[in-house]
């Protein structure tokens, strides 16, 4: 079983000097309670809940690696910049990197010279086998957005299936599955696939006073967009656009760009160079508004959106 040493005193205390906080937030420590005592965690938090900390505090307190499975690739390309700040030796892999980069970051992983890696469900196969080879121990597995567990049609579900295989492989180490939305089913699936039965369950209320929400009723698509054109023009802020399909998100940014809108598209069908500068483009405001499916729908760290707009209804109530 993996230790992390000092509990809870020694937490607080690096609360303070790597991450400059005077205080946990209730639920972090219902998380860090029994995760800090060797127990599985299954944490469900409202995004700006401060779930990275969950997993990136016990890191620094682990006698060996933590490894974090992300499918977002911008977030763990920010957190890990941000750790390296703060002066925590953390990496990536992602299908953005070049071979060459990817073997120096499994290289660093399998010396020891790494806190925290964070790994994309794509490269995750590959880098489990070489831990396992390597016989390098995983003080810490988190699981990041773990809806993507029991949620159909998302591209990661596969790999996410399977993470109960890799948890073996690599010698059951303590797990943290972190999620902003899961159902009570969800959470029970979440579970079993994991194969952490006895995990803590951390669920926190998901009432957000400072969010105003509406339903509108529309009689066709000519008078559905005319009233998100009329939604983005009255906001005093960047604006996401979500539609169910590829095509509609590109036929409705060519038709808002038609009426001089400064928009773009976002979707799995985009190069991932295509989305790396849509997603740069709209964190610098200089694409006011994305119209995207769901591939734009986790780890979006932006804090002046205002508008949050669904050409219609989303697949799940997750979503």
């Amino acid at each position: 079983m993996a230790t992390f040493s000092g509990g809870l005193p020694r937490a607080r205390e690096l609360l303070s000097e790597r991450f400059g906080l005077t205080a946990f937030r209730v639920h972090q420590l219902k998380v860090l309670g029994p995760l800090l005592a060797g127990r599985s965690v299954l944490a469900v938090l409202p995004t700006g809940a401060g779930k990275s900390l969950c997993y990136q505090l016990p890191a620094l307190m682990a006698r060996s690696l933590t490894l974090v499975v992300s499918p977002l690739i911008s977030l763990m390309q920010d957190q890990v910049a941000a750790l390296g700040r703060r002066g925590i030796p953390a990496a990536y892999l992602n299908s953005l990197l070049s071979s060459a980069e990817r073997r120096t970051i499994v290289d660093a992983a399998l010396s020891g010279s790494l806190t925290l890696l964070y790994c994309a469900p794509e490269r995750l196969s590959s880098l489990v086998r070489q831990l396992a080879r390597a016989g390098r121990e995983v003080s810490l597995l988190a699981v990041d957005e773990a809806h993507c567990i029991v949620e159909w049609g998302n591209e990661f579900r596969p790999v996410y299936r399977q993470l109960d295989r890799y948890r073996y492989l690599l010698g059951d180490p303590v797990t943290i599955a972190l999620t902003g939305s899961a159902t009570p089913g969800a959470r029970v699936e979440i579970l079993r696939v994991l194969r952490i039965p006895r995990a803590e369950v951390v669920v926190t209320s998901f009432d957000r006073p400072n969010l105003l929400f509406c339903v509108e009723r529309v009689r066709d698509d000519r008078e559905r967009f005319a009233r998100v054109r009329e939604l983005i023009r009255g906001g005093d802020g960047p604006v996401i656009v979500y539609t169910p399909t590829r095509r509609l998100a590109e036929l409705v940014t060519r038709a808002l760009l038609r009426r001089g809108v400064r928009a773009a598209p976002y979707h799995a069908g985009l190069t991932a160079g295509t989305r790396r500068r849509v997603l740069r483009a709209f964190l610098r405001d200089r694409a006011p508004v994305v119209v995207a499916t769901s591939a734009f729908g986790m780890g979006i760290d932006k804090p002046d959106v205002r508008r949050v707009l669904h050409w219609g209804p989303p697949r799940t109530v997750e979503a």
